[in-house]
Formats: C-alpha cells, sequence, structure tokens
C-alpha cells in the first residue's frame, strides 16, 4: 500500500473563477477596463462578457452564477449544465450580464444607485457547484460547496451615442 502518494485535494478549490471582463466586438472579445469605456449605447444594447476558468478536476459540475453589479442585491444568472449549456472537455469559457436597465435602484445599504449613468461601476460574481435538487433553492457559495468571489472588476460608462434616453 502506497500512502504516502499525494493525493490531490480538490475538496476546496473553485469549480470556476473569472478571468476578466470583456466587450463584444466584431473582432472578438476585447477587454473591458477603466481605459476602455463603454459609451451610454454600449451599457444600453450589449451585453458584458466575462471569462470562466473552469476546473478541470470538476468537469462534471453544473454551475450556480450570482453577479453583484455597483453593491446591489445579487442577481442570479442562468445556471449553466455540463453537457448542456457547457460543452465537456472545455476549459475556458465566456458568460455574460446585461447591465440593470433602471434608471435607480437602491444598494444593499440603502443608498442610490444609477446602474447605467456615466462614472466608474463595479461588478463582482460569484460561482459555486449546483448540487442535485439545488436549482431555485438557496445558493450556497462557500468553499465546501466550491465556491468562489472574483474580485472586484471596475467598468466605466461614458456619455456618448445617439441614445440621451438614461
Amino acid at each position: 500500500m502506497e500512502f504516502d502518494k499525494a493525493i490531490p485535494d480538490t475538496a476546496m478549490q473553485p469549480v470556476a473563477t473569472v478571468i476578466g471582463l470583456f466587450r463584444g466586438t466584431f473582432s472578438g472579445l476585447e477587454p473591458l477596463t477603466n481605459d476602455t469605456p463603454l459609451t451610454l449605447d454600449e451599457a444600453r444594447c450589449n451585453p458584458i462578457f466575462y471569462e470562466l476558468d473552469l476546473n478541470p478536476d470538476l468537469e462534471d459540475t453544473d454551475l450556480i452564477i450570482d453577479l453583484c453589479y455597483d453593491n446591489l442585491t445579487p442577481m442570479w444568472l442562468q445556471d449553466l449544465e455540463r453537457g448542456t449549456d457547457l460543452p465537456r472537455g472545455i476549459r475556458f469559457w465566456p458568460h455574460w450580464f446585461e447591465i440593470p436597465d433602471y434608471r435607480e435602484l437602491r444598494d444593499i445599504d440603502g443608498r442610490r444607485v444609477y446602474p447605467r449613468a456615466p462614472g466608474t461601476h463595479t461588478v463582482r460574481i460569484r460561482t459555486a457547484r449546483r448540487k442535485i435538487g439545488q436549482r431555485g433553492m438557496i445558493r450556497d457559495f462557500s468553499p465546501s460547496n466550491h465556491g468562489y468571489t472574483s474580485p472586484v472588476f471596475e467598468l466605466t460608462i461614458v456619455p456618448g451615442g445617439d441614445d440621451v434616453r438614461e
């Protein structure tokens, strides 16, 4: 018996981590940073892409994903099922979200937030394993469920474009 062999411990590794935020262009995905701002038209019409680095040791795991935009209450994004929404054997996968379409909201501390207003906005993304029977139930982003919370990403919206209804 060989007890001294190292066994990889995947018990606490995240099922997926977030690489960064991107905008969709005709030539592909372009990193979205404060140096590459969105116009009001782009914020209204185009989704924001983010790239997931999927853990190859947890290849048969379905994902739950939450998005926290500007410190608002987390929004549930679509669950991703391996083999259906996520092809098997894929390491990196782009997914997307839309900037909330409200002119004014309240964050979790009660402050006013203007999701599409010009300025710098923040995004955090949480991922975890979806357990059997978890759909529509409590969402567990703990490390024991292979949960992960991204660092805070910033994106900038600048005035511009023809749409001034925002």
